[in-house]
């Protein structure tokens, strides 16, 4: 089941050591709750239990028309507000609350001492309302979150959020010349379809998120396709909530910067981490006569190997897809049903796509690139298959090199662009040190970008999508 969301117009929602950054900040939270359900419990315990006001905005400075689930719990502080010297303002009423700080994701730079996400002390005022001003920013959609007594929550004054498999934080847009790239403008826009469908190992529903370029209902043609994958606690919809990834291509495309490509972004796990869902996939599997096996204990090594024996492939994979021949699940196995990440973008994912879109079906015009466990996922399988991908770019994720340097001569000839990328203050830049430096020894030609003050977050993310699709599909 497919839906044409038809979005023409997308103004998208939009260190602490590695522990508490970008990838694995609210865990613990969201391993009892899904995203929906924290929103209400959230905004209600901060409003509610802290200010003692309703959740109904009944308060002395609340707004809304009464008490229930619909009732607005946003009072008349204002926050976040963005100042007119590029400064971010954040603020939170808690006058119970004994400490409270704010992270982000600001990089370290220009007057920015640290990474965003080692966090700032907020200061209370006479009227128990918390606040802290950021140094002066360089225009970007900012991520941020508070920590009140131990709670951590994302801004209730402030509905433009970032739900995801395991965040739950909030965002505001300083617009500027530097933004421009990811902001909205007005400029012809493609569209995004939703399209849902059943994992027949596993019986699990699953959804795939596709960017069509802005003439491809007006035209005949065929178009490259990017497959563009997401970290382990985002989800398919994090690349243009966040990643800003569709307004980022109508963007290069208006301006004549970048080819003209299909964006295919697939869920990447096994199925949703969110508690609440849980019931649901657990009904659909009793109802098709499918009982999943037991849990791994954390710590245990997945299986090695690619297609496990007696799937249910959707489709026939791709001409020339060798099966089986990477790595799978988060791209170190599979898993004890057999999932892997492989199986679902060769069984799945790329049939779908090959059949149901205008794709030119080569691997010159295949691309695939992801963060964190994206990158990953994207070198596994890209290196893995380079009968299917001529381009592969790795964001703070990295996977082996071993099948590139046995044969660099070859390597050479297969891969058109190997990239790979990590900022100074995420520790993920270590290991792409190390894959930059084997491919350096052996000859392989790749790209590799190490970005003084930025961390594991979108704000490096989007700039090397932003500059890949620049380079991407031009021979």
């Amino acid at each position: 089941m497919s839906r044409n969301l038809s979005y023409t117009f997308r103004a998208s929602p939009v260190s602490r050591p590695r522990g508490w950054n970008e990838e694995d900040t609210m865990n613990g939270i969201l391993r009892v709750l899904p995203a929906t359900a924290l929103a209400t419990l959230v905004a209600a315990s901060v409003q509610a239990q802290i200010t003692n006001n309703p959740p109904g905005g009944n308060g002395p400075t609340g707004r809304g028309r009464g008490p229930g689930v619909e009732a607005s719990v946003v009072t008349n502080v204002r926050s976040p507000e963005v100042n007119a010297d590029n400064t971010i303002t954040f603020r939170l009423p808690a006058p119970n609350a004994k400490k409270v700080r704010v992270y982000t994701d600001m990089p370290k730079l220009g007057d920015t001492p640290v990474n965003g996400s080692a966090g700032f002390d907020m200061t209370k005022d006479a009227n128990g309302v918390w606040s802290f001003t950021t140094p002066t920013l360089a225009p970007s959609y900012y991520q941020y979150w508070f920590e009140v007594d131990g709670l951590t929550t994302p801004d209730p004054q402030n509905t433009f959020v970032r739900p995801a498999s395991g965040v739950y934080k909030s965002v505001v847009a300083l617009p500027g010349k530097e933004a421009d790239f990811m902001m909205f403008r007005d400029v012809p826009h493609g569209n995004l379809i939703e399209h849902q469908y059943l994992n027949q190992l596993t019986k699990v529903a699953r959804r795939v998120v596709v960017y069509t370029p802005p003439d491809y209902s007006t035209s005949n043609k065929k178009y490259p396709v990017v497959y563009l994958l997401h970290g382990a606690n985002d989800y398919e919809l994090g690349w243009t909530q966040t990643g800003m990834a569709n307004t980022i291509m109508d963007n290069l495309i208006a301006d004549q910067k970048a080819v003209p490509a299909i964006i295919v972004m697939p869920f990447g796990h096994e199925k949703t981490g969110a508690a609440g869902k849980q019931p649901e996939i657990l009904a659909l599997q009793k109802a098709l006569g499918y009982t999943p096996p037991p849990p791994v204990a954390r710590g245990t090594a997945p299986r090695e190997g690619g297609a496990a024996a007696g799937s249910a492939p959707a489709g026939a994979p791709p001409a020339g897809a060798a099966r089986g021949a990477g790595p799978g699940g988060r791209g170190f196995g599979i898993s004890p049903s057999g999932w892997s990440m492989e199986k679902e973008m060769l069984d799945y994912v790329i049939p779908y796509v090959e059949k149901e879109f205008r794709v030119i079906k080569d691997k010159d015009h295949r691309a695939i690139m992801g963060y964190s466990m994206g990158g990953g996922h994207s070198t596994s399988i890209g290196f893995g298959h380079p009968e299917l991908f001529a381009y592969v770019g790795a964001f703070s994720g990295f996977g082996s090199t071993n099948l590139l340097t046995a044969d660099p001569a070859k390597t050479n000839k297969n891969y058109k662009m190997i990239f790979i990328g990590a900022g100074t203050e995420d520790t993920a830049v270590n290991g792409g040190r190390t894959m930059h430096d084997a491919l350096t020894t052996a000859g392989v030609k790749h790209m590799w970008s190490e970005d003084p003050g930025y961390g594991h977050d979108y704000q490096i993310w989007r700039q090397y999508f932003y500059r890949l699709m620049q380079q991407t599909f031009r021979d």
